[in-house]
């Protein structure tokens, strides 16, 4: 049908495709996606590395604190005995209100919590803009779940270090 294209099918290349690697053996990680309140506190999100069952103890950062988890449930409430890396679930929590929990916090190993910062750098690609990017400049970033305004700002090479 296309003459000019001598490249796999679609179907071939999807075959041909490696697996994405699924870090289920390392430390447990899952920003929060969402929360809710059904007969106690649920939280919903992907987890990203590690695995997480009924009972386990877990930290939410960045406000450290410890919590069990009392259930383990698929999208669809059908409760799972573990769940491992690229799985999206909910888990219904104890030890922590819905209240205290905000879309972007992260569920993680007591033994390896994930680092809480103020600022970071980043580097940013720019697809398409229609004004000018200077400091004072006032936006939207998504990372993972968080979603929060931000600001541009300069500094100078002292201020950077």
């Amino acid at each position: 049908m296309c003459p000019w294209y001598d490249g796999p099918s679609l179907l071939e290349y999807l075959d041909t495709m490696e697996s994405l690697e699924r870090k289920v053996k390392a430390p447990f990680m899952m920003p929060i996606g969402g929360k809710f309140r059904d007969m106690g506190t649920i939280v919903e999100g992907k987890i990203e590395s590690g695995s997480i069952r009924k009972g386990s103890m877990t930290t939410m950062m960045p406000n450290k604190t410890s919590v069990e988890v009392l259930g383990v449930f698929t999208e669809a409430d059908e409760e799972m005995t573990v769940a491992t890396s690229g799985d999206q679930v909910r888990l219904r929590l104890k030890g922590v209100e819905e209240e205290d929990i905000s879309v972007g916090f992260v569920l993680c190993s007591p033994k390896a919590p994930v680092h809480v910062v103020s600022t970071f750098q980043a580097q940013l690609a720019i697809v398409e803009t229609k004004t000018l990017l200077t400091a004072g400049y006032t936006c939207v970033m998504h990372v993972h779940t968080a979603v929060v305004e931000v600001e541009f700002k300069v500094y100078t090479a002292r201020e950077r270090e």
